[in-house]
């Protein structure tokens, strides 16, 4: 169906982010593609599409077959001038040519999708709609063309539960091929029955990828198992190549004991021994020319953690708030809204697109400054809070001593970060990296409670993990919005739902 041989995707600079890949998309695919942020998953969907895509922004070489392929694409983000655009538009219900067949086959596909609106929403733009719904009318459009592969880059980015429980249905039951990237763990789980990973190894200089015909946690625990070969293989490498050493040197010294007490009167032995001396250097040379196996390099091999601090009492009552009245912009978002964050709890808010849960997230975080509680944030919109003319060690440093330069440089090391990286502005960074700058904040600050909204929206699933586990070591309390289902489970204690009549409890088994 689509082809690509031998692709070779690389910067105007020289830097190769994708090298010979071979890959073949054919009927029956969900192929998830996955990886960190500046891997080239995006740049791959523009390439898949149409390699005018990449409007000459990166050299490519090797070859593309599709012929006569109809491809339906929905980028990563909608474009200022999409957004101001009518659905009658997206839809192309306002092209002079549009008969009212072409009106029926548009309702028609909106009602397959589970999706209707009324009547007078046609006419209003893009961006009255929650995220949720902008998926849905945009996949409806790609539809109605009757495409022959659908490329989805994060679709799940500003989806909540029900609309990402939709799109889980709508990817198990079209019959259309689809390539898609997500960071979504249970999307990847339920949906995806191949998988592509591509990675930068070696602090991000050699370009790799992996491709997998099978789920996502078949191909988890054959990468877990492949990775756990490669480091028992280095690791007795090693071993081997010490030993060597170790006995060379026992015998070089020994040589070279015997030629420097050999007696001048017996220059036969002397030159028995320099030819010997010779002999082991060579012999060295050529176990340090060896091939080396080289330890696995893994993305998911970051560490983050809190230090040690004492605990935050759970019986301390952090925020009590009672808010009569959600709104913005003058419109009531919700009414009577309760919560008690005490010290060691841990509260996930989910709730529709729309619902007001950023809004009340900003209310509960001027709150605690006016409080005075020891707070730590991490926003939705990162460009919001961290400085992009600085660099990340620069946005990290409170003290200016050389110990805090020396524990930040380890810290970004430990997400990754190589020294360049470390030393260029954050408005040139990826949104991953900007999110592990934020996350790195948390873990330098001594906070009682963390508000985070959206904290995983950003993160390659592989190191989610890790995120995960020093969230559940926090010592004080966290409070966050999300809609990860994985990242729900594995940390919250209580998730609470808002609506338009305030705040309530959601089970944990309708997650």
């Amino acid at each position: 169906m689509l082809t690509l041989h031998h692709i070779t995707i690389a910067t105007p600079l020289g830097r190769v982010i994708l090298k010979d890949l071979d890959l073949s998309v054919n009927a029956g695919d969900r192929l998830a593609v996955i990886g960190e942020e500046g891997n080239g998953k995006s740049t791959l969907c523009r390439l898949l599409v149409d390699p005018h895509l990449l409007d000459g922004a990166f050299v490519v070489t090797g070859s593309r077959f599709s012929p006569g392929l109809r491809i339906g694409y929905l980028p990563q983000t909608f474009s200022k001038e999409q957004l101001c655009r009518s659905v009658a538009h997206l839809l192309r219900l306002d092209e002079p040519q549009s008969s009212m067949n072409h009106r029926v086959a548009v309702l028609k596909q909106l009602a397959q999708l589970g999706f209707s609106i009324p009547d007078q929403r046609f006419d209003e733009p893009l961006n009255r709609f929650s995220g949720g719904e902008r998926i849905k009318l945009a996949i409806a459009a790609l539809m109605i063309d009757l495409p022959d592969l659908l490329v989805l880059d994060e679709p799940t980015n500003d989806l909540d539960l029900p609309t990402l429980r939709w799109l889980e249905r709508f990817l198990l039951s079209t019959r259309i091929p689809v390539v898609f990237v997500s960071h979504d763990t249970t999307l990847l789980t339920r949906c995806a029955n191949r998988i592509l990973h591509l990675e930068q190894t070696q602090r991000k200089t050699v370009p790799l990828w992996t491709l997998h015909s099978t789920g996502y946690e078949a191909y988890l625990n054959a990468r877990k198992a492949n990775l756990l070969r490669q480091t028992i293989l280095a690791n007795k490498q090693k071993a081997d190549y010490d030993h060597q050493v170790e006995r060379w040197r026992s015998i070089y010294q020994k040589v070279e004991h015997a030629q420097a007490t050999i007696s001048r009167q017996d220059p036969a032995g002397a030159r028995l021994l320099k030819k010997k001396i010779k002999n082991l250097k060579a012999v060295k040379d050529r176990l340090d020319h060896q091939p080396k196996l080289k330890k696995p390099d893994p993305e998911e091999a970051v560490t983050l953690f809190f230090d040690a601090h004492a605990p935050v009492s759970s019986s301390k009552r952090l925020l009590e708030d009672y808010l009569e009245c959600l709104s913005m912009d003058g419109r009531a978002l919700s009414h009577d809204l309760r919560l008690t964050v005490m010290g060691q709890d841990r509260v996930a808010i989910i709730g529709a697109n729309g619902c007001g849960k950023t809004t009340y997230l900003n209310h509960l975080i001027a709150l605690a400054q006016f409080k005075g509680i020891k707070l730590g944030v991490m926003p939705q919109h990162l460009d919001s809070t961290l400085p992009l003319h600085r660099c990340a060690v620069e946005a990290l440093r409170m003290t200016g001593t050389t110990e805090e330069k020396t524990r930040i440089m380890t810290l970004l090391g430990n997400l990754k970060f190589t020294a360049d990286e470390m030393l260029q502005p954050l408005g040139d960074c990826s949104q991953g990296q900007k999110a592990k700058v934020l996350l790195a904040s948390l873990v330098m600050g001594d906070y009682e409670l963390l508000i985070l909204d959206e904290p995983t929206r950003n993160l390659s699933p592989l190191t989610l993990p890790v995120i995960e586990g020093m969230l559940q070591n926090f010592h004080g309390a966290i409070l966050a919005v999300s809609h990860d289902r994985h990242f729900l489970h594995q940390v919250f204690k209580r998730v609470l739902e808002l609506d338009a009549t305030g705040l309530h409890d959601h089970t944990m088994e309708n997650i």
